[in-house]
C-alpha cells in the first residue's frame, strides 16, 4: 500500500506537530502560573485549584502543647466597642445590653445582675493585668459551679483561649510548665462572654483535648 502523503507533506507535518507540542507547554506553564483554573491532574488537585483549602487553625501554644488539643468552636467576631479605657477609670458603668443577659443566669434578678456585674468586673481587671504585666486582681473563680474557663495568660500559651470542662482545663494546665498565670472559670458560657466585653476582646476559640 502506497503512503497517501509525499515525504515532503510528512515532514511538513512532523514540523507542525512538533510546534503544536511546542505551544501546548508553553499554555501548560502559563496556566500552571496563574491561580485561577487547571488543565490537567486528578480530583483533589482540581478541587484545590478551584477552591483553595483554607488552613486548620491550630491552638496558640508551643509545639509540646499544642498538638494535644483539637478545635471545637472558632472564635466569635472582633471586639467592635470602645477601646480599653485604662486603669485608672476602672470597669465603668455596665452596659444595658449586658444587664438584659442576666435573665440567662438566675431566676433571682437581684443575684442574675450581680454575677453579670462580677463577670463584666473580672474582664476589665483581667486586662488591666495583661496591659501592667501584673496578677490578676480577682479571684479565678467567678462562679459557681465552675465549667467555662478562659485563659488569658499561662507559659507555653500565645494567645486566649476557653475550655467548657473542668478537666479539659486541668489539662491544659498541668502541660504548663509554670502553670496558668491568669484564667478565670464560670458556671456558664454567658458570663464568660460578658467577660470578654470587660476586657474588650473577642470570645476565644474553644478546646477540648485531642
Amino acid at each position: 500500500m502506497s503512503c497517501p502523503f509525499s515525504a515532503q507533506e510528512l515532514r511538513d507535518l512532523i514540523t507542525k506537530l512538533e510546534q503544536l507540542e511546542t505551544w501546548q507547554k508553553q499554555a501548560e506553564a502559563s496556566a500552571g502560573s496563574s491561580s485561577r483554573g487547571y488543565t490537567r491532574g486528578d480530583p483533589k488537585a482540581r478541587a484545590k485549584a478551584a477552591a483553595p483549602v483554607l488552613s486548620k487553625p491550630v491552638f496558640p501554644a508551643i509545639p509540646q502543647i499544642a498538638f494535644r488539643f483539637t478545635l471545637v468552636k472558632e472564635a466569635g467576631p472582633e471586639f467592635i466597642g470602645a477601646p480599653f479605657p485604662g486603669v485608672e477609670e476602672g470597669p465603668g458603668p455596665l452596659p444595658a445590653l449586658l444587664q438584659d443577659q442576666a435573665i440567662f443566669l438566675d431566676c433571682d434578678e437581684r443575684e442574675a445582675l450581680q454575677r453579670v456585674h462580677l463577670s463584666f468586673a473580672a474582664g476589665f481587671w483581667a486586662r488591666a493585668s495583661l496591659e501592667t504585666h501584673c496578677h490578676t486582681f480577682t479571684p479565678p473563680v467567678v462562679s459557681t459551679p465552675s465549667k467555662h474557663t478562659i485563659v488569658l495568660r499561662a507559659c507555653g500559651l500565645g494567645g486566649f483561649v476557653r475550655f467548657a470542662a473542668v478537666d479539659h482545663f486541668q489539662k491544659f494546665s498541668d502541660l504548663c510548665f509554670s502553670g496558668v498565670s491568669l484564667y478565670h472559670s464560670f458556671a456558664t458560657e454567658t458570663e464568660l462572654e460578658i467577660y470578654c466585653q470587660g476586657a474588650r476582646i473577642a470570645v476565644p476559640a474553644l478546646w477540648e483535648p485531642c
